[in-house]
This record gives C-alpha cells, structure tokens and sequence, in this order.
C-alpha cells in the first residue's frame, strides 16, 4: 500500500457513505409515503451503515504509512 492509496480510502469511505445516507433517506421518505413498514424496515440499516462509513477510521496500514511520513518530514 502506497501513499496515494492511503489518500484514496479516507475519499472513497466518505463517498460511500454520502451515497448510502442519500438512499437511506430515499427509504425513509418512500417508508414514511408509501409502504411505511417496509420502506422503514429497510432504511434504518442503510443509515446505520451510512454512518459506519463516514466514522470509520483509517486502516493500520495508512497509519504506519502516516507515522513514517509524518517522521520523515519532521527530521
């Protein structure tokens, strides 16, 4: 795993999560209008995992590469 790697999966985790959040809230509204038990049922996972990925902290591998880095440019 290289630095360029590291920078990419803190976007793609936050990208996934806005995309999951956005049809979560597409289920809530279709839960709350149409089928209410369903729509809802369905929804409250997708927001859950929503914000699992937006929270989500980075790998193990990204930190050590972010400590090595970090150290690089201080010394």
């Amino acid at each position: 795993m290289n630095k360029n790697e590291c920078r990419l999966e803190r976007v793609s985790n936050v990208t996934v999560g806005f995309v999951l959040m956005f049809v979560g809230l597409l289920f809530v509204v279709t839960g709350i209008t149409v089928l209410p038990v369903i729509g809802l049922l369905i929804a409250v996972p997708v927001l859950v995992l929503a914000g699992i990925f937006l929270v989500s902290p980075r790998s193990k591998a990204c930190s050590i590469i972010a400590q090595k880095t970090r150290g690089v440019i201080n010394n």
